[in-house]
């Protein structure tokens, strides 16, 4: 891509190659100068949800808002049965003061089928909350994955910038507990009001105005001591979520690397490790739960006084003398006492919510980060996407004018900076712009976030035909080529451009760990397509892709996968030695025939009869090679060599090649003793 190097030299983002500063522990965080964020229950945290809400309510039409509707009248039911359930006491009172039994009986069979009414409506709200939260979470994890899988947003966030802890929690156990508490809060605060508002009538009615202001000045005590004692806690809920996160990202590691840990016979120092990364989280845990000692003190203060208010106002009317006349002062005290207690009730349960909204504001700044940060970089992948293909599509028109008016003249290449000016570069091959997939001028690579220089000034096309060998030695920025040619890393200086379309049926790259995803083996060969109903595979590409795992000796793997179709429900990374993980991934480059593959030490962990066998069949198909390795063997199958020093310097040699006149059918493969215009490749020093 071209990347201007202003925009990145200034963002001093941390990677794999600089040290970030970190606790113990902690898989992958940033400086903590830098992490942090000042949170807490404001208006930032509101402006957040209201966003979220956004994702979660699509559209009046959809599903999670008519569920969410049920929702609302199974609340309605509840408080409507509810009313009638707490009149039952002061029914039966009247029952008992009349001496009334065929009274008593109706009283009873009304109070039962009221309980009964009471216990549906209860348990169908319940379901319907769950079937709420799993909509909601269903919904905003789509939405989430949509953003985290664009473009290479998933590396970004993961490897290369790391401005954020643990991704995968907030998408899993965040989200979780954003949905959970979002569905029990939600309803809560929407029908108080209308509750709350009711029951403030009919108290009035009974206690006068001195009632009701009684009430809400006391609840009003107990809103106020609870912002004062919430707001600090929600950064360490934040804290707390961050620990939670590492602490299973080490279990994670351990699950996944066991092997190499048996090997190593470290079981010991993954021990003390592990329980390090236990000890912050614990410390953590505990410094949060002491700051939430005067939440539950204010919370349980406010419950425990609320229950003898009701008494305390229901005596205002009765003490004045209101009810002296009534011969049936137990019924109407018990009638009002409800009144008030449930008043009482209702705003306990908001102040009762300051322990959940706590929670609920440290997930709701985590999922939004995230969502803020998804966001941002999707607009970063998008602009550069287009200056790249702005870019070659002016390196392409340059190319034709300057070749139609003057072929043996110098053609100059036009590339759009930073700031959308033409730069101009030189290009004085005749080859063909079309074939060319990728440009590179003057391009200076750093890993980014560090000021180490891997590959200084470096002028490299990459067209058909031309098979390129890059050699060096360790971190000389050999991988470094491949992550710039990808997108993944910026480039310090200098120009990138390419322009081919999606898909590996044109350009397709093998890293050096091989990813085998969750699948059938069929899902292996042809990734990263899937499969689909509607244009199932052939049957000639199966009889090929069966032909080629006989060739690779791999034909067993087919009856221990119960078939190319039957998914084993296994690590493949587990199951499959190295060898043999690289020879499957081969597999994919027969399938899709791709005009350019980039091979990052891809035959590293093959025998050399397995790496020529694999090298003669990519010749077969057509295929232009650019390599990454160490080991000689690899240069009679290519025509370039470009040769890295490891303190930023280059050099690319043609491989002498006298057997390509007579080969005709391979691209022309050279012997390991070769000449490279005056560098032996046996034993070559870099420097």
């Amino acid at each position: 891509s071209v990347i201007s190097c202003k925009r990145w030299a200034t963002q001093h983002r941390p990677t794999l190659l600089q040290p970030v500063r970190h606790q113990p522990g902690f898989p992958h965080t940033m400086d903590p100068k830098k992490a942090e964020e000042n949170v807490g229950f404001d208006l930032r945290m509101i402006q957040r949800l209201l966003k979220i809400s956004q994702i979660i309510f699509p559209s009046l039409c959809s599903l999670s808002t008519g569920i969410f509707g049920v929702l609302l009248l199974a609340c309605c039911a509840e408080q409507f049965l509810a009313y009638y359930t707490g009149l039952i006491a002061s029914g039966y009172y009247a029952v008992y003061s009349s001496n009334d039994y065929p009274q008593f009986v109706q009283h009873t069979l009304q109070s039962t089928g009221l309980i009964i009414s009471m216990a549906i409506v209860l348990s169908g709200k319940q379901f319907i909350e769950r079937m709420l939260y799993i909509v909601w979470r269903q919904v905003l994890c789509q939405s989430l994955h949509k953003r985290y899988f664009s473009g290479i947003n998933y590396y970004t966030l993961n490897i290369r910038d790391k401005k954020m802890d643990n991704p995968d929690q907030r998408m899993t156990e965040d989200i979780n507990k954003l949905c959970d508490l979002l569905g029990t809060i939600t309803t809560k605060v929407i029908i108080a009001p209308f509750i709350i508002s009711y029951y403030t009538y009919t108290t009035s009615v009974g206690t006068g105005w001195m009632g009701p202001l009684s009430i809400y000045g006391f609840f009003l005590l107990g809103t106020i001591a609870n912002k004062f004692v919430m707001s600090p806690v929600v950064s360490w809920v934040m804290k707390q979520e961050r620990c939670e996160g590492n602490f299973r990202f080490k279990h994670m590691q351990i699950r996944v690397n066991a092997e190499a840990v048996a090997f190593h016979m470290s079981g010991s120092i993954e021990s003390s490790k592990t329980n390090e990364s236990l000890k912050i989280l614990i410390n953590t845990q505990r410094s949060l739960f002491i700051r939430k000692i005067l939440v539950n003190l204010v919370r349980y203060l406010f419950d425990y006084f609320g229950s003898i208010l009701s008494y305390l106002v229901i005596a205002i009317p009765i003490f004045a003398g209101k009810f002296a006349d009534s011969d049936d002062l137990s019924s109407i005290v018990s009638a009002y006492s409800f009144k008030c207690m449930y008043l009482i009730y209702n705003l306990s349960q908001l102040v009762d919510l300051g322990s959940q909204v706590v929670t609920l504001s440290g997930v709701t700044h985590r999922v939004s980060q995230l969502i803020e940060e998804l966001n941002q970089q999707q607009i970063d992948w998008d602009l550069n996407t287009l200056k790249v293909s702005s870019s070659y599509t002016s390196i392409v028109q340059s190319l034709k004018r300057k070749s139609t008016r003057n072929s043996d003249t110098e053609q100059q290449i036009h590339l759009l900076s930073e700031k959308d000016d033409s730069q101009q570069m030189d290009i004085t091959d005749n080859v063909d712009p079309l074939n060319v997939v990728f440009f590179l001028k003057k391009v200076s690579i750093n890993a980014p976030g560090s000021d180490i220089i891997l590959i200084n000034d470096l002028e490299l096309r990459i067209h058909k035909g031309e098979n390129i060998l890059i050699m060096g030695p360790s971190s000389s920025g050999k991988s470094s080529i491949l992550r710039v040619l990808r997108g993944l890393w910026p480039v310090t200086k200098g120009m990138v451009a390419h322009d081919f379309p999606p898909g590996p049926k044109i350009v397709m790259f093998l890293p050096q760990k091989c990813f085998l995803t969750n699948g059938s083996l069929i899902e292996q060969i042809i990734y990263p397509l899937s499969l689909d109903a509607q244009n199932p595979i052939k049957d000639e590409d199966c009889k090929d892709i069966l032909e080629h795992l006989e060739n690779l000796h791999m034909s067993r793997l087919v009856k221990r996968c119960g078939g190319l179709y039957n998914d084993p429900k296994w690590n493949w990374s587990d199951e499959l030695s190295p060898g043999e993980q690289q020879r499957l991934v081969f597999l994919r480059i027969f399938f899709h025939k791709p005009k350019f593959i980039f091979l990052d030490e891809a035959t590293s962990a093959v025998s050399s009869d397995v790496e020529d066998q694999l090298y003669t069949t990519i010749s077969r198909l057509g295929t232009t090679v650019i390599s990454v390795g160490h080991r000689e063997s690899l240069i009679k199958y290519h025509h370039s060599l470009l040769l890295l020093d490891g303190v930023g310097g280059w050099k690319k040699k043609e491989i002498k090649n006298d057997m390509a006149d007579r080969s005709g059918a391979c691209l022309g493969w050279v012997s390991p003793g070769a000449n490279i215009h005056g560098v032996t490749p046996l034993g070559f020093h870099p420097s």
